[in-house]
């Protein structure tokens, strides 16, 4: 009995050397300088290693690659993807390893922080293979509603460390082979993902239904876009009844308008019998004016002349009379 509980102790003891272990704080301390190259003892957690920020970042929306010097800041706006770089360099190669007494290889969870959750930064976890040489990409997706500013050597990332078993270690570790792109990563590293440049049309499977409301996607996409497409919601409903007002309103000033021609074409035309009347009583009143103003000219002529010749013929008698008495 003894025996089976003993050769069953030492299955256990088997079964546990056989597993994988997670490294305390302890372990990874001794993988400073070496395994973590560039790393801080106040990185160092209970059974993890927090990843900083480093000096290099990559914006999805432009393109645009950024240096973010010591003591600086990077902004991320609401809704925009960045790539960053670790501070740190990783060294999981064999050798290095051997050298701290665990051949057969470590590889690492990388997790984000619950500081950073709780300010609205989206994470993706991933993990770096045991035999990973170089620094780290991972990408952040700011959540939030507003512009969050991480500077330069904050802790963003927990590092999980792994020991592998003698069972676990794998047959190739990474860089053994050509596809292991990212091997020696140094900056901002671009996908390895390789895509044909010309797709045929044909080989393209798309959805069956090309249109979809993009304001119903936004109230499905989770926070802070279903706050947005909510928001949006409500403003279509204010757009719809100021539209419905500004319908009416049109609807009135186009009434009013035709109403305006019509008064206006009323008024014209009085305007212009008014016109035709005093333009008549004018040439009327000249007409009478000129003939009265006429008549009286005429007299006054006719009474000058009339004065003159009379005045002549008494002139021309005395003359007359005088020189005849003259010659007699």
């Amino acid at each position: 009995m003894l025996k089976t509980q003993a050769q069953n102790g030492k299955s256990v003891v088997d079964f546990l050397h056989s597993m994988a272990n997670v490294l305390p704080d302890r372990e990874i301390r001794r993988l400073l300088g070496s395994v973590i190259v560039d790393g801080s003892e106040s990185c160092v957690r209970i059974n993890s290693y927090e990843v900083r920020l480093g000096g290099r970042a990559k914006f999805d929306s432009t393109g645009e690659e950024v240096e973010i010097p010591g003591g600086n800041f990077l902004e991320i706006e609401p809704g925009d993807f960045v790539t960053v770089e670790s501070l740190e360099a990783f060294d999981f190669s064999i050798p290095t390893l051997k050298s701290l007494g665990k051949p057969n290889g470590v590889f690492a969870w990388i997790t984000p922080t619950t500081t950073m959750m709780r300010e609205g930064f989206l994470f993706a976890s991933t993990k770096v293979d045991a035999g990973y040489k170089g620094r780290l990409n991972w990408g952040i997706r700011n959540s939030s509603v507003k512009a969050i500013k991480l500077q330069q050597g904050e802790h963003l990332f927990k590092l999980t460390l792994i020991e592998l078993s003698e069972a676990e270690k794998p047959d190739r570790f990474y860089g053994d082979d050509k596809q292991d792109s990212y091997q020696g990563t140094s900056g901002i590293r671009e996908s390895a993902r390789m895509i044909p440049a010309n797709i045929p049309d044909s080989r393209i499977i798309r959805r069956a239904q090309q249109k979809i409301d993009p304001i119903k996607q936004l109230t499905q996409a989770g926070y802070p876009y279903n706050h947005i497409g909510t928001e949006l919601i409500a403003l279509q409903g204010r757009f719809e009844v100021v539209s419905k007002d500004v319908a009416a309103m049109k609807e009135m000033f186009d009434d009013l308008g035709k109403k305006i021609d019509r008064e206006s074409e009323a008024l014209n035309t009085s305007i212009e019998g008014l016109t035709d009347k005093i333009d008549k009583g004018i040439r009327d009143s000249f007409s009478d004016q000129f003939h009265l103003y006429f008549d009286q000219r005429m007299q006054r002529t006719i009474g000058i002349v009339f004065t003159l010749a009379t005045f002549a013929a008494a002139l021309y008698k005395g003359l007359t009379r005088r020189s005849r008495n003259q010659t007699g």
